[in-house]
């Protein structure tokens, strides 16, 4: 089951929560609704929204501290062109464990990624919740991110490996 998360990376990011937008907020010329942050990692914020037809879907963005934040300045620039690589990377593919790409945008100057919503349990919840995979489902999950990989090897440093 693909993450809404965008991973954890240890960085001087405060883990606190750095919502961008809220509950009502629209996004791309009235296209996309916010309804909620569903997760966020070392430098990314995912939320739930819906497009015009109620349909939900994943809005990721970079923190806003990432974009503001003067102890970032120098890096800014590359982490913006990383985010957009990975939503280029993402959108050309066509692959069963891989979310579907809708939109890449631009909001409030933050570089937005519009992306299929896979309801379901993120992994790393279920990890924290219920204790470890199971061996066999840990290698299920590993398969599928081979499969990836094979399928698209440039898509191997956006895979999130499970530890």
């Amino acid at each position: 089951m693909p993450s809404t998360d965008c991973g954890t990376i240890k960085t001087g990011l405060s883990q606190k929560s750095s919502m961008v937008w809220v509950k009502g907020q629209k996004l791309h010329g009235h296209r996309y609704v916010i309804e909620r942050q569903l997760g966020q990692g070392g430098f990314g914020i995912t939320y739930l929204a819906k497009d015009r037809k109620g349909n939900p879907l994943v809005i990721k963005t970079l923190k806003d501290e990432v974009m503001t934040n003067p102890d970032f300045i120098d890096f800014r620039d590359k982490y913006e062109r990383d985010f957009e690589r990975e939503a280029t990377r993402l959108a050309v593919c066509r692959h069963p464990h891989i979310v579907q790409i809708e939109n890449v945008f631009h909001e409030q100057s933050l570089p937005c990624i519009a992306m299929e919503y896979i309801q379901g349990e993120d992994l790393w919840r279920r990890v924290r919740n219920r204790n470890p995979l199971s061996e066999a489902e840990a290698l299920v999950v590993q398969t599928n991110q081979i499969k990836i990989i094979v399928y698209n090897p440039v898509l191997e440093t956006i895979v999130q490996w499970i530890n």
